[in-house]
């Protein structure tokens, strides 16, 4: 399932990025395989979604991704909503 193989992603690039002292060091392959990749899934996710229906789930964690990079820091949600006793739902305008 997708849901599985994003968490498995999530969890190498975390351990990738502790093995760093919390940085994620990429070289130019590994940076070019996962946004090459990214842009496959979403494409892949848009196809799906043209025939589902749209996919809701997540959408605040998109955006604090989106803001944290243009930003340049990234905010971790799941945190947030534990620091402010917000529910899943809350936290669209989190970051």
């Amino acid at each position: 399932m997708l849901s599985e193989d994003l968490s498995n992603l999530t969890k190498t690039l975390m351990a990738n990025a502790a093995a760093h002292n919390g940085k994620l060091y990429l070289n130019a392959r590994q940076t070019s395989i996962l946004l090459d990749n990214l842009g496959l899934m979403s494409l892949d996710l848009g196809q799906y979604e043209k025939s589902h229906g749209p996919i809701g789930a997540g959408a605040p964690n998109i955006a604090a991704i989106q803001r944290g990079l243009a930003a340049g820091t990234v905010v971790n949600l799941a945190d947030r909503r534990m620091r402010h006793g917000f529910t899943p739902d809350d936290g669209g305008n989190a970051a």
